[in-house]
């Protein structure tokens, strides 16, 4: 067993031990080390994380959770090793989120349309929040709103 699979052995314990799942990311941390020591590498560099991370090329949305598995392991062996780099933030694209579905779309609008005030300027932006004040009665019932000019 090499140091930087009993390292990771560790940093997964310690992960679950403070109350984190942490299945996943240690099946990808686990492929990493795989991925080191087949290479020979006792040390996590930007440039073995970034290639490790982007090994599968059609899979895009993969490449930033790869990577910031490594990210965050990394940051735990650069406490014992000051030799480890740990990739920084933004050298992948970003995730592309789909679009909103229809449903949510459709939420917001019955929401908004459903008589509650929209005259707050904290609500006009997203109206389908609260009031911050907490005039607003429930049910759809409006009182006088923190915003609301006398008549």
């Amino acid at each position: 067993m090499t140091d930087l699979r009993s390292t990771l052995e560790r940093y997964v314990n310690m992960r679950q031990g403070l109350g984190y799942k942490f299945r996943r990311q240690a099946q990808r941390l686990a492929d990493f080390v795989s991925f080191m020591e087949k290479r020979k590498a006792v040390t996590i560099t930007t440039k073995l994380a970034l290639k490790w991370a982007t090994m599968p090329p059609d899979r895009n949305a993969a490449w930033v959770l790869r990577l910031t598995a490594v990210r965050g392991f990394a940051c735990h062996v650069a406490s014992l090793n000051p030799k480890t780099e740990v990739p920084p933030t933004g050298i992948l694209p970003p995730l592309k989120r789909a679009p909103s579905s229809s449903g949510s779309s459709r939420y917001r609008a019955s929401v908004t349309t459903s008589g509650k005030c929209t005259s707050c300027p904290a609500r006009r932006s997203r109206p389908y929040l609260p009031c911050p004040t907490g005039r607003h009665g429930s049910e759809g019932a409006i009182t006088p709103c923190c915003c609301s000019q006398p008549a």
